[in-house]
C-alpha cells in the first residue's frame, strides 16, 4: 500500500541542476614544469661546464633539483591561471529523468 511507482513520484525528484565546468588536468602542467627545469639544467651545465670541484654529473644533479622545483611551481601557477579562465565557460544544465518509453536512440536506427 505504501509503494509508489516511478510515475507517481513527485516531479521535483525527477529534475535536478548540474553544473559542468571544463577543467585542465594538473599532472601534465607539473610534469611540463619539471621537464623544463631539467632541460634548463642540462643547457646551463653544457654551456658553462661543471662547477669547480664537481663532476659534470654532480653539477647536473644539483642544478636539476635547483631548477626543477621552480619549474614545478611555474607549472602549478600556469595550471591555476588556466583553471581560473575556465570558470568563465561554466554551464548549468537542467536535467530531467526520462522513462524508458520516452528515450530515443542517440544515433537513430539505421
Amino acid at each position: 500500500m505504501g509503494h509508489m511507482s516511478s510515475r507517481e513520484q513527485p516531479d521535483a525528484s525527477a529534475r535536478r541542476q548540474v553544473t559542468v565546468r571544463p577543467t585542465p588536468r594538473l599532472s601534465p602542467f607539473l610534469i611540463a614544469g619539471v621537464l623544463a627545469g631539467v632541460v634548463a639544467a642540462v643547457v646551463v651545465v653544457l654551456v658553462t661546464g661543471p662547477a669547480e670541484d664537481y663532476t659534470t654529473a654532480g653539477s647536473l644533479g644539483y642544478l636539476t633539483v635547483a631548477f626543477a622545483i621552480p619549474g614545478l611551481a611555474l607549472g602549478a601557477v600556469a595550471w591555476l591561471l588556466i583553471d581560473w579562465r575556465s570558470r568563465k565557460r561554466t554551464r548549468t544544465y537542467d536535467l530531467q529523468k526520462l522513462d524508458a518509453a520516452e528515450r530515443t536512440p542517440a544515433h537513430g536506427s539505421e
